[in-house]
């Protein structure tokens, strides 16, 4: 009997109805026939997407998003061996990550980390219900291009915003550009905190950063 073709856009859909064991089945699958890394790396988050998605509709609750963040763990535990970051050996600079103080929600987080990993990225993963004092220091000590703060709580907003001010306190001009993003974070939640950017999912975060790191980023001094 011959084996069933399965198409990237197949394994996006398994991703986002929860179907772990065929997923990972297909992906692999996938892998072997050659189908370039970056691509199916590209359908799984697709799927998260629609997992995102289907959250945000109601249709799906916390319990779904904590099964496609394992689902997707595994998917980039099989992906990453096969995915060079840079053939030559350099990264393209630095991400300092975390999720702020009170959270302890790090789907979108991880999804991010990943995205910038396997783009040749630096990434600085301080975890989860990280305190503003911790995220300074860290700063402070790795010298990111940029920092991405998380959030996924209404209530932790206030810790969002703390954590930023005490970057604009400290570091005043010198601080590197913040983004934010999360599941409660949208533009007014950007002006409020006064976070550099904001992204609506990983892959625009994505985008924002290297546009960034291609053309500089002066931060304004605060009025």
């Amino acid at each position: 009997m011959r084996e069933k073709k399965f198409s990237v856009e197949h394994l996006s859909d398994l991703i986002a109805d929860l179907k772990e064991e065929p997923a990972l089945t297909v992906l692999e699958q996938l892998l072997s026939e050659g189908i370039p890394p970056a691509v199916l790396l590209d359908s799984c988050m697709e799927g998260m997407r629609r997992v995102g998605k289907r959250f945000e509709q109601g249709r799906y609750f916390i319990a779904a998003l904590i099964m496609a963040g394992e689902i997707m763990r595994c998917a980039t535990e099989m992906l990453g061996p096969h995915i060079s970051v840079d053939e030559t050996g350099k990264t393209k600079g630095r991400v300092l990550l975390g999720t702020v103080q009170g959270d302890i929600h790090d789907l979108g987080k991880n999804l991010f980390a990943s995205q910038l990993h396997f783009d040749g990225v630096e990434v600085v993963d301080l975890g989860l219900d990280v305190p503003p004092e911790v995220f300074l220091t860290r700063a402070q000590e790795q010298m990111p291009d940029m920092v991405g703060l998380s959030c996924v709580l209404t209530s932790c907003i206030s810790g969002l915003k703390d954590t930023i001010e005490l970057f604009h306190s400290k570091l005043g001009d010198q601080r590197p550009p913040i983004i934010i993003g999360g599941a409660c974070v949208d533009e007014k939640v950007r002006e409020f905190t006064k976070a550099d950017f904001w992204a609506a999912d990983p892959t625009l975060g994505l985008r924002i950063y290297h546009r960034v790191l291609r053309n500089g980023f002066k931060v304004l001094p605060d009025a």
